[in-house]
């Protein structure tokens, strides 16, 4: 493990503020600006970029490649470069470009999540790529300016060209309490639920109005939550939550389709095949008591697994020990509730953490920022756990470049 690194606070600071001062909105600011400023500070510590675009060729990620000095196995640095919308610009008390220090704190939408978290895997490849810090093995360092999206096209780009393959991620979100080694995983389906159409002012051909069938089966959906097996690591549980619903016209006409969305979360109690057949249960229950033209029709629209990494694997090990050093207290291994993008790269072979970050206030609202004293301990952290992990990792596999897939968890193949 390297001796403790001097931080480069300031460096870190100024690069973090004129990334937030870019707006990069996902889906509505163009990525070129924010990733040709982030691109420009790498070029110019001798870390020049490679360009990672999507089918459309539209630029969604900044790739850096750093290499040991002798051959081992890799791991990726990931973080989001693009943001969530500003919300009602009045209500802030800074603009949401400010990128203003005030109070111990950086300010401004993206300040969190997670462009304080670019700036800081910058800094570290620029150490790792100057000291003598990796004497073997690959580190990739990611920024995805496709992520806020859903689309995590930079990940996905990533993955198709990267040679060797990562046995690893750490992805630098926000949060200094825990380190998250796993994450529930999610099913979404679209709900379609038929009726008869008829006028809304008839007296006797009433039809069947979609709307309260719709209602019916959402009040059954949250009368009836999913139950999973009982698991230590996943003890809140599996969830549902329809979130949308569309359907129907004006005012005379009773509607004969409404669409539901429905977001279940999974465990490994309770998979892809128990979802389908606890929602397809419910289908059946309403659909007999309220007959209509047509039954309710399940339309899948995207699943990734639940997962999570064994905390005896190399990468949680290596950033424990690490992140217990540079906190000055130990990090309880947690996995969480949301999915993100460790839910994919698991699916891909790829053991992925969200190693402790930069505390944080407001993800994704009114005056996010990022709070600058744990700054300096996160960049201490991975300067120690990378090399650190390639090192354990080389040991687990002599002569290899990798881990045994059996460290990392997931509910099903």
């Amino acid at each position: 493990m390297p001796s403790d690194p001097a931080v480069p606070f300031d460096s870190i600071i100024s690069l973090a503020a004129h990334l937030v001062s870019i707006p990069s909105r996902a889906g509505i600011d163009p990525t070129a600006p924010v990733l040709n400023a982030a691109a420009a500070w790498l070029t110019q510590h001798g870390l020049p970029p490679t360009w990672l675009r999507n089918a459309q060729e539209r630029p969604v990620a900044l790739l850096v490649r750093i290499d040991g000095a002798e051959p081992g196995p890799a791991i990726c640095l990931n973080a989001c470069i693009d943001t969530a919308p500003f919300g009602d610009e009045n209500r802030w008390r800074l603009s949401p470009t400010a990128g203003v220090v005030d109070g111990g704190k950086l300010w401004g939408r993206g300040a969190a999540d997670s462009k304080m978290g670019v700036a800081i895997l910058s800094h570290v490849a620029h150490f790792l790529a100057t000291t003598a810090a990796l004497p073997r093995g690959t580190v990739y360092v990611l920024f995805d300016a496709d992520e806020h999206t859903g689309e995590f096209g930079g990940v996905k780009a990533f993955l198709k060209q990267a040679s060797p393959k990562p046995q690893a991620a750490a992805l630098g979100y926000p949060g200094d309490d825990s380190l998250t080694l796993g994450s529930r995983g999610f099913l979404r389906v679209k709900l379609h639920v038929s009726g008869q159409s008829g006028h809304s002012g008839a007296v006797t051909d009433r039809g069947v109005n979609a709307i309260s069938k719709a209602a019916a089966l959402v009040a059954a959906i949250d009368s009836r939550p999913p139950q999973g097996a009982a698991d230590t690591l996943f003890a809140f549980g599996p969830c549902a939550t329809v979130t949308r619903i569309e359907g129907g016209e004006g005012f005379s006409q009773i509607p004969d389709r409404v669409a539901c969305n429905l977001d279940i979360r999974l465990t490994p109690g309770f998979d892809h095949e128990a979802a389908h057949a606890w929602l397809g249960a419910i289908i059946d229950h309403v659909d007999a008591a309220l007959p209509s033209p047509g039954p309710t029709r399940i339309e899948p629209v995207e699943h990734w697994p639940p997962y999570a990494v064994a905390t005896d694997h190399p990468l949680v090990t290596a950033f424990l020990q690490a992140s217990r050093q540079s906190f000055g207290h130990d990090l309880p291994p947690l996995v969480c509730g949301p999915s993100n993008i460790g839910n994919y790269l698991a699916a891909h072979g790829v053991a992925t953490i969200c190693a402790p970050g930069v505390a944080c206030a407001n993800i994704h609202g009114t005056d996010e920022c990022a709070d600058l004293s744990t700054v300096s301990s996160v960049y201490k952290m991975y300067c120690a756990a990378v090399p650190d992990f390639l090192q354990r990792c080389a040991a687990v596999t002599p002569g290899s470049a990798g881990v045994s897939p059996a460290h990392v968890r997931q509910g099903f193949a």
